[in-house]
């Protein structure tokens, strides 16, 4: 399936530092009222990033952990921007982001490197901005998708046994 959108302004966004980057990205998405995005261009130093990745598991399989980096980290990532769709869900928060039905969402994925690893993987709530200077030069870019949107349905409970995680592709009408 696919969709068109019209790319909308992109925003430039300097974090400061110690703010959290997946918290800084979805304030954003909130306040333009985003229902899809791309997060063009992520780029700048962390003092320390948490993300998901695979790990090696038993049989073959693999499972997805989570890890901490610590800095100095340099960091390059992109991303899409959606809202949640998860009506079955109520006003009980979820998953990594604690969402709940009609929040903001983000999938980021991130890249980062310190003096001795390079690794990537998906940005989690604890990365933190890093800066020398009174003035951070930690920048994003972002661009709202306009007549689309990106759902995050999740059909189902956890006790209904089986449920189900994609994205919703929708056109808006201008």
């Amino acid at each position: 399936m696919e969709i068109e959108g019209k790319l909308g302004s992109v925003i430039l966004a300097r974090l400061e530092p110690h703010a959290d980057l997946l918290e800084s990205i979805l304030e954003i998405a909130k306040r333009h009222k985003m229902k899809a995005g791309v997060i063009l261009s992520i780029t700048g130093s962390l003092d320390r990033a948490v993300f998901q990745r695979f790990q090696p598991g038993r049989d073959s399989t693999q499972v997805i952990g989570v890890e901490e980096m610590v800095g100095p980290i340099e960091s390059s990532g992109h991303g899409i921007i959606g809202i949640v769709d998860a009506p079955d869900r109520g006003d009980v928060p979820f998953g990594v982001g604690k969402y709940t039905h009609g929040d903001s969402y983000a999938h980021v994925h991130l890249t980062v490197t310190n003096a001795t690893e390079t690794v990537c993987g998906h940005v989690m709530p604890g990365c933190i901005v890093r800066s020398n200077h009174a003035v951070s030069h930690f920048t994003i870019m972002i661009a709202p998708i306009e007549e689309a949107a990106l759902k995050l349905r999740i059909d189902g409970t956890p006790d209904a046994g089986s449920r189900g995680v994609y994205h919703l592709l929708e056109t808006i009408s201008a």
